[in-house]
Parts: structure tokens; sequence; C-alpha cells
């Protein structure tokens, strides 16, 4: 035993050694505190050693209880620091942090009440001391203390508790359900290090997993923040949240969605459906299992599910109204549309008061100018400028046909993007043709704002618009983009079930102005926030287990 106590001692102060960063920050202090417990446990060790009795008995008892927490904890003290710990460093670390632990754990043994008189029959002799009642109640503290460290290191590396904080995941998970996260097999790692249990699963499409958020900076910093923010999620079983941005907000870290896309295939999504490709395949395919966990129509759940349901993101009715642009956008005939286009130019070209004298379609309104609601809004602006400006009919022209220079399209997406495109342009071309007929007529204020022509293509305006607002949810365009490129290996695309309510790996958090039609030079642009990324497995902590509560609502997500 004496061999034991002394092997311990100068493993927990090798320990310190490599806590050792020569840098005045918090890494500084894991240094300190690791040799100061290291230097008492030799202490301790070699005075029970040389004259064993029960009070020393006790203090080295409660020492080795805490060492590997201590040495624990300065392990994170020396990576939160400023410098980036070497792999092989960390590595050595935690085999010595192991072989610490596993010591403390036999000596504990040895050293048990049933077991250390056998050791050291001198302590038989030696009565234990009745306990007074402040030391009872710190014994109770102790016990409450060492739980919580041994519930951080189970949370750690074997499972974690997590409450659900939105609706991405409705109808499996709803706000503020708690679910347990196993975390073994997904390979987790000591924190702030890469050194951890190897990855032991292999994740497949329709896993529920938990995951770091890829949208955040993932700098030291953030990654130390975030850590802290973890511990104490776990030391208070999920009550206390303070893992918040820079504006006070918390943060959507970590997220819960499924696995939707794996290693080898590029995704795509239309109207609603996942479709993959592979490098064998010779085109896209819909993903039919994707049609079980993707909850479109929320308000059509069972009322039993409806009724914890805080935020529905489309009434039946207007989820209706979706699928009849969808259906309208789907029929809509290229050629059939070129037709009517350019009847509409030549219908502007007459009404127009001057013919235009040059050659080259002038810049009237740039990209930015072409936003939906704003173009839309401007209307009447836009023909009056279209009417009395040199080139206005020209670019009338060039705004309405210049898209069929490229009509051919790579995939159901963009046919679908043109399509959605055209649709807008046939709208505005029609309003613009009207506002010109009303206004060269010299109709009155109050006749052209009421005219019925004009508020029926209002009417289908914002049906259009409508649409478009949710475009981003229910359609994503090839991903990876290029005709060799695929998710890579250990690697996996997410999305949350509840499609309308997930901010997820199709999204960035930055919203850009998007042309719908790439391929048209002019082209109605919108608000978007698409930019699919896909997540390595080194950022996957965990896979969604069992749902435990609410008792009502116990049970394996599926």
């Amino acid at each position: 035993m004496s061999l034991l106590l002394y092997l311990n001692a100068i493993i927990a102060l090798l320990f310190s050694a490599t806590c050792f960063i020569p840098a005045l920050d918090i890494s500084f202090f894991g240094f300190i505190l690791t040799t100061a417990f290291s230097v008492f446990s030799l202490f301790l060790s070699i005075r029970f050693i040389s004259n064993p009795d029960r009070k020393r008995l006790g203090l080295l008892r409660k020492l080795l209880e805490y060492l590997p927490f201590i040495l624990f904890a300065g392990f994170i003290l020396r990576r939160s620091g400023h410098a980036d710990g070497f792999f092989l460093l960390d590595l050595v670390s935690v085999l010595f942090w192991i072989c610490s632990s596993g010591l403390i754990m036999f000596i504990s043994f040895k050293l048990s009440d049933k077991r250390v008189e056998k050791l050291y029959p001198d302590l038989e002799k030696q009565k234990p001391r009745n306990k007074s009642i402040p030391f009872q109640a710190l014994e109770w503290i102790d016990a409450l203390l060492q739980a919580a460290c041994l519930v951080v290191l189970l949370q750690l590396f074997f499972f974690q508790l997590y409450i659900i904080p939105s609706e991405s995941m409705v109808p499996g998970f709803m706000i503020k359900d708690r679910v347990v996260v196993v975390k073994t097999t997904s390979g987790p790692k000591f924190p702030l290090s890469n050194v951890g249990i190897p990855l032991l699963k292999s994740y497949k499409r329709g896993d529920i997993v938990v995951f770091s958020n890829p949208h955040y900076n993932d700098t030291k910093e953030a990654r130390v923040r975030s850590f802290a923010s973890q511990f104490v999620y776990m030391l208070t079983f999920t009550t206390v949240n303070i893992n918040r941005d820079e504006y006070g907000e918390l943060k959507a870290d970590p997220l819960v969605k499924r696995v939707v896309g794996v290693p080898g295939e590029k995704l795509m999504m239309v109207d609603g459906v996942l479709y993959s490709k592979t490098a064998s395949s010779d085109d896209f395919m819909p993903v039919q299992q994707d049609s079980r966990w993707a909850a479109w129509n929320v308000a059509a759940l069972p009322r039993s599910e409806l009724a914890l349901v805080k935020q529905i993101p489309l009434t039946s009715d207007l989820f209706m109204r979706m699928e009849s642009v969808e259906s309208i956008r789907a029929n809509v005939d290229p050629i059939l549309y070129e037709a009517e286009a350019l009847a509409l130019v030549k219908k502007f070209e007459s009404l127009k008061p001057s013919r235009d004298t040059v050659s080259v379609a002038p810049d009237l309104f740039p990209r930015s100018r072409r936003e939906i609601s704003s173009l839309f809004l401007s209307n009447d602006e836009v023909t009056r400028i279209l009417l009395t400006t040199n080139g206005g009919s020209l670019w009338f022209k060039e705004f309405m046909t210049a898209w069929a220079v490229e009509k051919n399209r790579e995939n159901l997406f963009e046919t679908r993007s043109m399509q959605m495109n055209l649709l807008l342009k046939l709208n505005f071309g029609k309003l613009v043709v009207r506002n010109a007929e009303l206004l060269t007529a010299g109709v009155s204020t109050e006749q052209y704002q009421m005219d019925g022509d004009r508020a029926a293509l209002f009417s289908d305006a914002e049906s259009l618009r409508f649409y478009m607002n949710l475009h981003d949810q229910r359609n994503m365009g090839e991903f990876p983009k290029g005709k060799n490129e695929f998710i890579p290996s250990h690697s996996f695309m997410m999305m949350g079930d509840n499609r309308f309510n997930s901010l997820d790996m199709r999204h960035s958090y930055e919203v850009r102005l998007a042309n719908i039609d790439d391929m048209d030079p002019y082209s109605f642009v919108y608000r978007s926030n698409l930019a699919p990324q896909y997540v390595q497995d080194s950022k996957i902590l965990g896979t969604a287990a069992l749902r435990f509560w609410p008792i009502s609502r116990f049970g394996i997500p599926e």
C-alpha cells in the first residue's frame, strides 16, 4: 500500500508538470492548483505511512476522493489559456489522469473501513470519534459536491440530459421536453482538447443527433465560453443556461436535428420533397424515408400533439395556398410564356409616346431594385420611367425575354426557380402594361387606383410574394454544388423535422439578396438565407436515445 500511495503522488506530480504553460493567464492557475494538491497528497501519504492513525486516514481518503476532480479541473484551466496545447501533451496528461484515477479507486477500495484494519492493525485499537452536528452537515455538503462532480464526468463521457429549447423537431420533440443523449459512442473528448474516446458509431440517415452549432465562431475563447456554459448546464441538470451571445440572447447551441444527408451523396429539395444523388446514380431520386419525418403541415397534427405546439407556422388554409402556387409554378410552360412575354413587349412599345433611339438597354433598375416587394410596390414609378426614358421599352424587352438565352436547366430545382421567375415576370409585365394603358388614356387618379385588372394582378402577385417568403424552407438547390462534389466522409447534413420552423444546416444566420433564376441577368431577387453546409462528425456530441420528461411523452424518439 505504501508503494501505491507513493506511486499515485508521483503520477499526480507528473500530471502537474504537463499543466505547466509559460504564460501568465488562467492556464498558470491550472499548474498551481494541481501542483499544490499533488504535493499535499505526497505529504499526507508520507505522514500516514510513517504513523497511521484515523485522523490522517480521514484526511488522506478525502484528498484522494477529490484529487481526480482537481486534476481534471487543472487540465481544463490549462487548456483555457491563450496558448493552444499540443495533442501529444494533452494525450500524456489524459493518460496520467486515467492512471491516477484508476489507482485512487483501488487505493480507496483498500482503505475502506472494512479493509483498512487488515493493512494497518493498529487502527483497530483507535475507536472512531463521535461526529458533531456541524461535521455531519459538512459530510452532507461533501457528498453533494462529489456527486455533482461525478455527474459532470458522466455527462461529459457517457450520457447527458438536454432540454428542448425550440419547436424545430415537432412533433418528435416539443419545447421543454427532456432528452437523454448517449455520448460514449460519439467519441466524446476531454474538454477543449482532441483527446478522448474514439468514434464508435456510424451515423445513418434518420438518426437524431446533438451537435455543436457550426454557425458560431469556433475560436478558442468561444470554445471556453461554450464549455463553461455547458458545465453550468450539466451541473444544474438543464435548469440554468448561461450560453448567451454578445447581445444577451440565448445561443442556439448545441442543436438537436435529424441526419438527412450522409457521406457520398448530394441533396436537393423541391416543393418539400428531399432528393439525393450519388456518384453512381444518373439523376436525383426522392428520399422516401424523409416523408416520414418532415412535418410540413403542423396544423394537421392530431389534437393531442397540436395542443403542445406553441407556434403553428402555417394554418391549413395558408398551407393549401402555398401548394396551389407550387402547382401553378410546376405547370408554367416556358414556350407559352415567351409568346405571351413578346406580346406584352409589343403592346408596351405601342403605348410608349416616343420610340427608343438607343441600341443598348440602359441600366434603369439595377439588381438591388429588382427585389420582389420593392419592384411591385414601385410599379407605378417603374412604369412612368419606362414610358418617358429613351431605352425604356428596350429595358422592358430585355427584362421580359433575357431569360430565354439559356433555357435548359440542370436539375429540377433550377427548373422550378426559372418557372417562379417567369411567373413573377409575367405578372409584373402585365401590371406595367396595364399601368401604361391607364396612364396614356389619361384616367383619373381614382380610376387608376381602383382599376379591377390592377387589383387582380396585385392579388396574384401577393400569392407569389407569399410563396417566396417560404421558399428557403421549402426548397434547396443542389448541395454540394458541382458535378463531382458530394458530402465528404465523416460529414453529414442535418435538418429539423419541423421544416418551416427550423433554422438548420440549410440556412445561414445572415440574409442576402439572391437571384431567383441565376441564369437570367434580369432575374427578380429575393431575401434569402439559403447557405447549406454539412457538419463533421467531430462536432456531433451524441445521439438522442430517450425522451423521459414529461412522463406523458416518455419514449424512444423515432
